[in-house]
């Protein structure tokens, strides 16, 4: 009896691929890590350009299967105060990650700080940080993940891609971190185009880079670190205040209409849920 194979376009096909890419990134890292003298940028460069090309050619195959995002532009105001609501969003990990170290620390496990951004990035890693690796992220899982989960509806699928974006990172606080980013780059390409979650994530992981070299101009740069901390929190309240001041007595949209049960039941997404988890918890948490 033969099997039937799903058709190409099935979102068990982007589960798959999405798994192959987060298999082969995680190889690649450690294979080219292992050789002398590699630089870490060049082992993330090659590891992320040679793991995206399989979604990114999945998606090329069935490219007109997916709905587009909105051409709408967005504000000055309005990149200005998602990129102060995801600044605050990992400033509220950071402040949550002493407490949930004491609490690993109290069944003797300890979470490894993430490295990226902790430390002076190398022209190569920063190349990666800031550019390469914003790109593609965005083509892979705004791009290709959030759009082919829209027909299920939108919140499903911003929350969804932002779930396999924060696990794919492998590391406990950068996940979280990564986690809350995807939910704002999520609602910035569904409602202003895949340019504008790009330039969102480029800002953000350019800040972050950048956060360290501030840490090391003495007094000036930690006034200039707490006068970005400071504004990105006031921005972000009152931002959201007056969002939702706007929003009040306004009938609360519908998500877009679609057959969303079927998603979460599909094995091929949880295999890639089971993975992308047991991997960050092997690689975050050590016995102390």
């Amino acid at each position: 009896m033969n099997k039937k194979i799903p058709p190409l376009h099935s979102l068990t096909w982007l589960w798959c691929s999405l798994f192959a890419y987060s298999v082969l990134f995680g190889l690649l890292q450690k294979l080219l890590s292992s050789v002398p003298g590699l630089p870490e940028g060049i082992v993330l460069l090659l590891s992320c350009a040679v793991a995206s090309a399989i979604p990114l050619l999945w998606s090329s195959l069935v490219s007109g299967e997916a709905p587009h995002f909105s051409s709408q532009k967005a504000s000055l105001g309005t990149l200005v105060f998602l990129i102060s609501v995801a600044l605050s969003g990992n400033l509220a990990v950071m402040v949550l990650t002493p407490v949930l170290e004491r609490v690993w620390n109290l069944v003797g496990f300890t979470a490894q700080a993430a490295a990226v951004g902790e430390e002076i990035a190398t022209p190569l890693l920063a190349i990666y940080i800031c550019i390469v690796g914003p790109v593609l992220e965005e083509l892979i899982y705004r791009g290709v993940v959030l759009r082919r989960l829209l027909p299920g509806g939108a919140r499903q699928a911003i929350l969804l891609s932002a779930l396999c974006f924060g696990l794919m990172h492998h590391d406990l606080y950068q996940g979280l971190s990564a986690f809350w980013c995807g939910l704002i780059f999520g609602y910035a390409a569904l409602h202003y185009g895949l340019g504008t979650s790009i330039r969102l994530h480029i800002a953000g992981n350019s800040i972050a880079v950048a956060l360290p070299l501030l840490r090391q101009a003495g007094t000036p740069g930690a006034l200039a670190t707490l006068a970005l901390v400071f504004v990105s929190v006031v921005i972000a309240v009152t931002g959201g205040i007056r969002l939702l001041l706007k929003r009040r007595g306004r009938k609360r949209e519908r998500s877009q209409a679609g057959g969303s049960s079927g998603v979460w039941s599909n094995p091929a997404l949880w295999m890639l849920l089971a993975f992308d988890t047991v991997y960050l918890v092997v690689a975050s948490f050590t016995h102390r």
